[in-house]
């Protein structure tokens, strides 16, 4: 339960960032629809996290695991793609750009525990018939 309730704070923690940067002016509704599938695939996890949380199945144990690896797949990727990222190399250079990456990563890495851990983890959700 502290998995889905610390991941929970994170999103709502991002949401209200993204809302901040809206009102300063340095986020713009272009900006919100390119982040909307990464949001809403990462909010989506929630249900995995809750599931863990409670021992219940939702969905099917592969569909978490495709889903596992895309997020995965997202976080390799993302950097290419991603226009704040890209700021940050040209502001402050690729080292301290891949560290404050590493770190929002590691903030991250419960949620990521516990989606492996629903997907792919001994858990007995998906061992119960």
């Amino acid at each position: 339960m502290f998995i889905f309730f610390y991941t929970l704070l994170i999103v709502l923690a991002g949401l209200g960032n993204k809302t901040f940067q809206y009102i300063s002016g340095d986020y713009e509704l272009s900006n919100f629809l390119f982040d909307l599938p990464l949001i809403t695939l990462t909010y989506f996890g929630l249900i995995a996290i809750w599931g863990r949380a409670k021992n219940l199945r939702y969905f099917s144990e592969n569909f978490w695991r495709a889903y596992f690896v895309v997020i995965m797949l997202s976080i390799i990727v993302l950097p290419f793609f991603e226009t704040g990222i890209q700021n940050m190399i040209n502001e402050f250079g690729s080292l301290q750009a891949m560290l404050a990456y590493s770190v929002m990563t590691l903030v991250m890495l419960p949620y990521y525990w516990g989606l492996y851990s629903y997907s792919f983890g001994s858990n007995r959700t998906w061992k119960n018939d």
